[in-house]
Order: structure tokens, then C-alpha cells, then sequence
């Protein structure tokens, strides 16, 4: 009897260490958890503390990227130097931009031509998001560019691919566009087209011009005669046929840009198929620019490559030296062995002078 109380007693003490070694480790495990999952949520919260307490002007700053800031007494204003490559102007822009995009306003800004000492100068008076004033003074360094202090972008008019072609331009190291007509370009065009890299691709078609003869009409000019529901299909076709397609070039269309009511109806189906416009005449009456604002597109007046007028590297250094000077600046060339040789032999300039390449959906932005 005494034996089985003895085993009895040995099941019992069994079973209590059994349960306490159960019950205790999970106890302990789910409050090292709870503490794991406090602690966690005490470091998203730490960061998302930080995060909010950058000072709105060091972030306004930081988007313009100021070289250097200072108070001037005299002035009573605070002193912001901006890097060489961009013109007061596109910084009172991007300044305004910012602004306008966390919360703040512009009550005053204008350019100023009194002071020779400095290169390029403003004022801009603003009010940050919590209500303060913000008196600003800023002045482009004259020596001293930005980074990435200028865009650049190239594009290349295609008529024709060939194999050389195509080695040429895989041996570019930097974004370009191709102005390609998607219509009338034969059963073979729109392989090579797939066989070369870095490009981004732009519709280039013809509009009503008085050179357009029976010769064209296999690539389908928009003209005046044309209803909106040709038009539509038209560019409709063509962004079916290069689906990657950015946006539209004009090829010709010295008329077809004063024409009002065709660049209505062209604007429309290319707004649909969120294409951007490029004015590529040269016509100083054209209405491009009115009439792309009345639906909101990103539309731009560019200077192609004209060989009555300048050789390729004439075009090409100005172009570049317009891009230090203004900030952006975009060569629209042939196709050629030539002129890719060329912009090739170009990049190592581009980056001396802080000046990026990019595409032309890129330079659209700005």
C-alpha cells in the first residue's frame, strides 16, 4: 500500500513539472514577443518622428539644391546660392513648384538686373506650410555648377535602319529617342527596330505641309480635309503599331500648326493615348502652344538639325552651349553613321559641364 502511495505521489509530482515546463516557456516566449513587437513599433514610430521633424526649409533646400546660404543685414533676407546650369528663372519655378506641393505659397518673386557682382538674381517672398514668411534672396554661383547642372536630349530621325546602323547606335551608352514613321516602313523595319537598345521611341507623322505630293501618302499625313474620326484613327494605328511610343513629333507640317482645328483634333486621341507634343516646324506662327493648352499636354517648339543652315558640329555645340546656359536643351538629328559618331565623341563635354542625357519624355517634364 505504501508502495503504490509512493508511485502515486511520484505521478503527481511528474505532472506538475510536466505543466510547469509547458506553461511557463510559452509565457515567457509570448511576452519576449510583446516586448519585440513594443519595440518595433517604438522604432517606426521613432522614425516616422524623425522623418517629420526635418525643418521645411532644409527639405525646400535640398529640392533646389543651395550651394551655400547666409543672412545678409543689409538686405534683411536670407541668402540662397544655387549652382551654375540652370537660369534664375527655372529655380524661382521649381521653387514655386515645391511650394505649392507641401503646403506653402509664393507671394512675391522677381528676377533682378541691378546688381553686377552677381550672375543671375531673385527675390522671392513665400509663406511656409505652418504660416511663416520666408524672405528669400536667391543668386546663381558663377562658377560653381550644380549637380547634374543641365539636361540634355538626343534624337535621331529615322527614314531607314541598316545593320551598321544598328551597331552603332547598341554601341551608345546613354539614353536617345527615334523618331520613327510608323506607317510605310516595309515587313522588316519593326524587327530591326527591336534589335536596338537604350532608345526610347516617338511617332513621327507627317502633318499637312505644302511639300506633301502623291509620294507620301503611304504613311498617312494627317490633312486638313481629314474628320476628327480619321485623324483619331491615324494616331490611334500608329500607337498600335510602336506601343511604346512616348509621344508625337510632326514631320513636314509648316500648315498643318496653324491650322487650329486640326491640332484639336490631334491633340485629342493623343491625349488619350498619353502622348506628349513636339513641334518640330519652325513656323513662327504656328498655334502649338495655345492650343495645347487647352488640354493640359505636355507640348514643346524644338529646332531640328537643318544642314542648309549649319554643319553637325555647329548644331551640336550650340546645342550643348545652350543646355549650360538655360539648363536644358534637346538636338534633333538624321539618322546617320555621321551624326551618331558625333554625339558619341560629345559625352565626354556633356559631363565636364555637368550637363545629363536624357530622353525626350524626361526633358518633356520640364
Amino acid at each position: 500500500m505504501n508502495k503504490v502511495k509512493h508511485i502515486l505521489a511520484i505521478f503527481i509530482v511528474l505532472a506538475i513539472l510536466a505543466a510547469a515546463a509547458y506553461f511557463l516557456p510559452k509565457t515567457e516566449f509570448g511576452s519576449r514577443m510583446l516586448n519585440i513587437g513594443d519595440s518595433a513599433a517604438e522604432a517606426v514610430s521613432d522614425s516616422a518622428a524623425a522623418q517629420d521633424t526635418t525643418p521645411f526649409v532644409e527639405k525646400f533646400k535640398d529640392n533646389i539644391q543651395v550651394l551655400q546660404s547666409s543672412y545678409s543685414k543689409r538686405k534683411k533676407r536670407d541668402v540662397w546660392t544655387l549652382g551654375k546650369g540652370r537660369t534664375i528663372v527655372y529655380y524661382l519655378l521649381q521653387a514655386q513648384r515645391f511650394l505649392q506641393a507641401n503646403g506653402g505659397s509664393v507671394l512675391r518673386m522677381e528676377e533682378l538686373h541691378d546688381d553686377p557682382t552677381v550672375f543671375q538674381s531673385a527675390t522671392l517672398d513665400a509663406i511656409d506650410p505652418k504660416g511663416d514668411t520666408l524672405k528669400l534672396l536667391l543668386q546663381v554661383s558663377e562658377n560653381v555648377f550644380r549637380d547634374n547642372a543641365s539636361i540634355l536630349s538626343i534624337a535621331f530621325q529615322v527614314t531607314r535602319i541598316t545593320p551598321e546602323l544598328i551597331v552603332a547606335l547598341n554601341g551608345l551608352d546613354f539614353p536617345y529617342d527615334l523618331m520613327v514613321t510608323p506607317f510605310g516602313m516595309g515587313d522588316g523595319f519593326f524587327p530591326d527596330l527591336d534589335r536596338i537598345k537604350n532608345k526610347e521611341l516617338v511617332l513621327w507623322i507627317l502633318m499637312e505641309s505644302q511639300n506633301l505630293d502623291s509620294r507620301h501618302k503611304k504613311l498617312r499625313p494627317i490633312r486638313i480635309h481629314h474628320t476628327e474620326q480619321q485623324i483619331e484613327n491615324i494616331i490611334t494605328e500608329a500607337k498600335t503599331l510602336v506601343p511604346s511610343a512616348t509621344g508625337i513629333a510632326t514631320r513636314f507640317a509648316d500648315q498643318a500648326v496653324e491650322h487650329k482645328q486640326l491640332l484639336q483634333a490631334t491633340f485629342q486621341p493623343a491625349k488619350d493615348q498619353h502622348l506628349w507634343f513636339l513641334d518640330l516646324s519652325m513656323n513662327q506662327k504656328s498655334r502649338v502652344d495655345e492650343t495645347c493648352k487647352e488640354f493640359s499636354m505636355r507640348c514643346k517648339a524644338l529646332a531640328p538639325y537643318n544642314p542648309s543652315n549649319s554643319t553637325l558640329d555647329d548644331y551640336i555645340g550650340k546645342r550643348l552651349r545652350a543646355a549650360a546656359r538655360s539648363g536644358m536643351a534637346a538636338m534633333i538629328l538624321p539618322l546617320s553613321l555621321e551624326s551618331i559618331s558625333k554625339v558619341k565623341a560629345m559625352k565626354s563635354k556633356a559631363a565636364h559641364q555637368g550637363t545629363s542625357i536624357v530622353n525626350l519624355s524626361t526633358f518633356m517634364k520640364y
